[in-house]
This record gives C-alpha cells, sequence and structure tokens, in this order.
C-alpha cells in the first residue's frame, strides 16, 4: 500500500439466525453449549481482539425456533459492545433444507407488505437497544426494488442484498451492481463482495478447467487459501471495501452434531490477523465503510465483471483440494448443478 492511499476497509457481517429443524442441541443465535457461548459472542471475541466491529444482521421476527427473549438478549448484547445491528428479514420460515428453499424471501412479497415487515423489525431493534437500525439484508439475499423502496420508506438507508450472480437475488433483475456502492434513491447499496472462482488441474493457462463459480468470501464456502486469493485479487482490481460474510452458526459444525468447531475459530481468527496485518486494513462495521465509501453508478459498477480466481488442484493449491474433500457433500453438488 502507497503512503497516502486509503486503508483497505474489511467488512465482517454476520447473518445471525436459526433454522435447524429437528431442533439441535443448541440454538444458533447465541450456541451456548457447556457453559459458554459458541455462536454470535464467540465471532464478536475474534473480531474485537483485533481492534474491530462488524455489522450483525439479526432476524428478529424468527418465532418458531426461539423466543424473543433470546433474541432481543442477543441483539442487546450486540449493540453494547459496540457491533452495529443491522435488519435480516425472513418474511416466511424456508422450506426445505437449510439453505435450499429460499421460495420465502422479501420479493415474494409486495412493496406495502414489505414496508410493514420492514417497520415491525426496524422498531423490534430500536426497542430493545434504543436506536434504529441503519442497515438491512435481506435473508437468501432475496432483496428487489420493492425491498429498497420499503427500507427507504422506514428510514434504512444502507442494504447489503446483492449477490451478484446469485438466482434467488432479485436485485439481479436487473443488475443493481457488481462489488461496487451504488445508490437506488435514498438507498446506498454496498454488495457482497465476489469473485469468479476457477477450479483447474494445472496452473498453465491451457489446463483443463473443471470448474467456475461466483463466489461469496465465506469460510463455509472457500478454503483460507481461497479466501486470501479472493482479497487479494479484489485489493489488486482496486476495491478498498470488502465484505466478508458470516453466519452467527459458523464456529458450529453443523454437519457433525453441532459442536463447537474450534478449527473454524483459528481460520476465522487467522483471517483477521491477515485483514489487519497482512492486507493493513480496518475491521469496520457497514455504517462506517458507508461513510467512505466510493459511490458509482449502476452504469459503472456493472461494467466492472467480478475477477477471477484461479486454483490449481494438483499442485499450487493443494490445501483447497483437502478443503473440498472434507467439506463438500452430495447434496451441495446437487444444488450447485441444478442452478448451472
Amino acid at each position: 500500500m502507497s503512503l497516502g492511499e486509503a486503508r483497505p476497509q474489511f467488512v465482517v457481517t454476520v447473518d445471525v439466525e436459526d433454522f435447524f429443524e429437528p431442533r439441535p442441541p443448541m440454538d444458533t443465535y447465541r450456541g451456548r453449549m457447556g457453559g459458554r457461548d459458541h455462536a454470535t459472542p464467540r465471532i464478536m471475541d475474534i473480531v474485537e481482539r483485533h481492534g474491530g466491529r462488524g455489522t450483525f444482521f439479526v432476524d428478529v421476527q424468527n418465532r418458531r425456533t426461539v423466543s424473543e427473549e433470546l433474541v432481543s438478549g442477543i441483539t442487546r448484547e450486540i449493540a453494547e459492545r459496540g457491533h452495529e445491528v443491522g435488519l435480516h428479514t425472513h418474511p416466511a420460515f424456508p422450506e426445505g433444507r437449510r439453505g435450499y428453499g429460499m421460495a420465502q424471501t422479501m420479493k415474494v412479497l409486495d412493496r406495502e407488505a414489505q414496508t410493514e415487515f420492514v417497520r415491525q423489525g426496524a422498531e423490534l431493534i430500536e426497542a430493545w437497544t434504543g436506536r434504529r437500525p441503519v442497515s438491512h439484508r435481506a435473508g437468501g439475499y432475496g432483496a428487489n426494488y420493492d425491498t429498497l423502496a420499503a427500507l427507504e420508506a422506514n428510514g434504512i438507508t444502507i442494504d447489503s442484498s446483492v449477490f451478484w450472480g446469485y438466482p434467488y437475488c432479485g436485485l439481479n433483475e436487473p443488475p443493481l451492481t457488481v462489488n461496487a456502492a451504488v445508490r437506488h434513491g435514498q438507498v446506498l447499496e454496498i454488495p457482497v463482495s465476489v469473485t469468479r472462482c476457477e477450479l483447474a488441474l494445472g496452473s498453465f493457462s491451457r489446463a483443463p478447467r473443471l470448474f467456475s463459480m461466483i463466489k461469496k468470501l465465506d469460510p463455509d464456502w472457500c478454503s483460507p487459501g481461497e479466501l486470501r486469493r479472493q482479497i487479494e485479487t479484489l485489493l489488486a482490481q482496486g476495491e478498498r471495501t470488502i465484505i466478508l460474510f458470516l453466519h452467527s452458526y459458523s464456529l458450529i459444525d453443523i454437519e457433525r452434531g453441532f459442536k463447537p468447531d474450534e478449527r473454524a475459530c483459528e481460520v476465522l481468527d487467522a483471517l483477521m490477523s491477515d485483514c489487519v496485518g497482512r492486507y493493513g486494513g480496518e475491521l469496520v462495521t457497514l455504517e462506517q465503510a458507508a461513510q467512505r465509501a466510493m459511490v458509482v453508478s449502476s452504469q459503472e459498477a456493472l461494467a466492472k465483471p467480478p475477477p477471477v480466481v484461479r486454483s490449481d488442484l494438483l499442485l499450487r493449491h493443494i490445501e483447497l483440494t483437502g478443503w473440498l474433500l472434507r467439506k463438500v457433500k452430495p447434496r451441495h453438488l446437487q444444488a450447485i448443478l441444478t442452478k448451472r
């Protein structure tokens, strides 16, 4: 980073939610087990250890799997520890296996219903924390342009629901932005950061390419090495606001009995260390990032496609090969192939 150049802003965004049925041995808002919290509070611990604060988009209206006492308590704790409380909207409980039933998202509601749903959620947060939220993310990235109008009507000025290339995101119809901050009316859209990740057998230009996928920067989606290649590629392209993505259960092994995942904690801790140390960045909230964001027109934002991150599974990036063997399940492949 050259003298005088703005430091990169890394925004740790966390969707705080719980949609697991039948019920696991812990909730995934707080994640209390063995006298310790392993979900949202532990993520805050790690971010704070590196001198930062994050943005936690809380689903405050879920009463099917969690109580109001639990949700209000974790919402207050987020605010009291100096992190940002944003609104997370799931107007209906996702059907099907978690992560693949996205029909019940904001975009299925008309503008009037969305406006009312956002109002109810914002008022809950204000009642619990004393401050109305200024940021929002739609569950399943299922926002559309009526959602932005609903946010504006309720005084919420920052949205982070765009996941470019994701089929369930209504803000890709037509596309609003890819990676860059843009305005739509009075709402500033700071999208989920994405790259096009390619898997190849070899590092030479003609090496066989096995797969290509748009990926967010999420430790559940990417190996530690791939995450760093994504960050480095985005920085090289000139991006200075990078959105990192987690769920409140990212430090819990949901595939193996909902046990605390110490390896995931180590991965997140190392990533935070690199964001601040190796990349010379700051860990900031979305509200803070919005104050310094370089805002461009939608036309400018869409003119620059997601950068390509190419990984060699045979030699250079064998770490990713091992990660895939541990992480990828048949249902993941089925979901990916269905969307292609």
